[in-house]
């Protein structure tokens, strides 16, 4: 106990001897309401001069600043920090700046980020909500705690401007009020108030640290990093809206629960989450790289193209169909979108979700005008997203064709319960001029199927069918059930 006692005591007079050095060097903080802070803050090697006899009390915090003083609190060693194995991810943080260690610290251990994917801005200026939430990150991402503030301590009841503090930063500026780091400051009419869009002076950030490394209880975990990372993948082709997850490999084992950081270097070509699933969102080349907070990391460069679409024939096979559709092979296309309940009964279709897979096309198609001669009309129909492109290439083959069939009703998704229509695969043409007739029950939708009388009605052997049955289509004409419906020609042939 003695032995403790007497550290204590050696430590306390070094630190006055070491205010004493400070108040001496420092000769613009003579009666200012922050020197105390000041020279303890950089007694304890948080702080340093902007010169060797100037503070510079009332100067702005920078970002850059505010991350050293961060990891000067943690006790990082800036040397590990600057070491080659610590990837380089910001264009205006250099490796002999000053700040460049700390922030990559601060980036790995998720406490702070860039204001761009690839630049930190270190001489942007920090507001006080900003100051306030990069500290509650600080003490969430090492696992520190706070002690309760002492009972002479003052605590502010709340800010009277706490409305004009930022929803994002309300949070960490209500805990950090609660533990007495944060106190406010009058306004004018004699209102404590938090100032949350306010340039952080290094005045006030030096009060702010003293009374956190006060407060501050280190985590007593021991925490395991990683001495290998890897991910999956190295290089991945994506075209836009497909998914895409990285794994990361860690050894050793008992550092596989370590929390890692996803970025996405252009996060308008590929963004990804903190599950390492990765969503093209655009066009181009991006790198995702995940970091350990020890520093590792490892990257995979993403190239977003848009996917060329390769046209379906006659020759495909079901399975193919269901790929190209659904990505997966199912038994009933058209159940794709059906709801069940919990004892698998039959609950109807989920159109909204159906709804978010079609795209609206407009083609070009012949038709007859008041007058009776033919001319180029726009029709627009509903189809899935995956067989859009083709449909597109039917319709024009059909406008381009020598007989140049005439087109006045137009067919796609719609709500129709077990059908082709429901999952956007199906199309109806002409439906009064090309009857669907069903035998066995009677029913019947359209007039008639005049071929050769009706200039409306499909023939079987005719550009129409042809065009369709090339890119894989098949008409209702020549269903098994006996039912005849000349208007409709599907995908899947149902």
């Amino acid at each position: 106990m003695r032995k403790r006692l007497l550290s204590s005591f050696l430590a306390f007079c070094m630190l006055l001897a070491a205010i004493a050095t400070v108040s001496a060097a420092y000769t613009d903080i003579e009666g200012h309401w922050g020197r105390d802070y000041i020279e303890q803050a950089t007694a304890l090697g948080l702080f340093g001069g902007v010169s060797e006899t100037e503070f510079a009390p009332d100067g702005m915090m920078t970002r850059g600043m505010f991350v050293t003083v961060l990891g000067r609190l943690e006790g990082i060693d800036p040397e590990y920090w600057s070491g080659d194995h610590i990837p380089a991810l910001f264009t205006d943080v250099k490796s002999d700046d000053y700040f460049a260690p700390y922030v990559a610290w601060a980036l790995c251990n998720g406490i702070a980020d860039g204001m761009t994917p690839d630049t930190f801005e270190p001489d942007k200026p920090v507001t006080r909500e900003q100051a306030a939430k990069l500290i509650y990150y600080y003490i969430e991402k090492t696992g520190a705690s706070l002690l309760d503030a002492p009972d002479e301590a003052f605590i502010p009841d709340s800010f009277s401007d706490a409305g004009m503090i930022a929803a994002w930063a309300a949070e960490s500026v209500e805990a950090l009020r609660a533990y007495a780091i944060l106190n406010g400051m009058e306004n004018d009419d004699g209102e404590l108030c938090f100032f949350p869009q306010d340039t952080l002076t290094r005045a006030q950030c030096a009060a702010i640290f003293c009374r956190l490394q006060a407060s501050r209880i280190p985590s007593a975990s021991i925490r395991a990093y990683p001495t290998v990372l890897t991910l999956n993948d190295t290089a991945y082709e994506l075209s836009p809206g497909k998914t895409h997850t990285l794994q990361a490999n860690i050894l050793p084992d008992a550092a596989r629960e370590t929390t890692l950081i996803w970025r996405s270097s252009d996060p308008e070509v590929v963004t990804v989450d903190a599950s390492g699933l990765v969503t093209c969102a655009g066009v181009g080349k991006a790198t995702v790289t995940v970091l350990a907070p020890n520093g590792l990391s490892a990257s995979c460069v993403f190239t977003c193209a848009e996917q060329v679409h390769v046209p379906p024939d006659a020759n495909e096979t079901y399975e193919e169909k269901c790929m190209r559709i659904f990505g997966e092979v199912v038994d009933d296309p058209r159940m794709y979108y059906a709801r069940f309940d919990e004892d698998g009964n039959y609950c109807g279709m989920d159109y909204a979700a159906a709804k978010e897979d079609m795209v609206t096309l407009t083609v070009r198609v012949w038709d007859f005008d008041g007058s009776g001669q033919k001319v180029t009309k726009t029709m627009s129909l509903q189809v899935h997203k995956s067989i859009a492109p083709t449909v597109s290439v039917i319709f024009e083959e059909i406008y381009n064709g020598k007989e140049q069939f005439p087109i006045h009703y137009l067919g796609g998704f719609s709500y129709g319960g077990r059908s082709e229509h429901t999952i956007g695969c199906a199309i109806d043409i002409n439906y009064n001029e090309n009857y669907y007739y069903n035998p066995n029950t009677g029913e019947q939708v359209g007039d008639h199927w005049k071929p050769g009388e009706d200039p409306y009605s499909i023939p079987l052997d005719g550009e129409v069918a042809l065009i369709f049955e090339k890119y894989g289509f098949r008409q209702g004409a020549y269903w098994n059930s006996g039912a005849k419906d000349y208007m409709h020609f599907s995908y899947f042939w149902t």
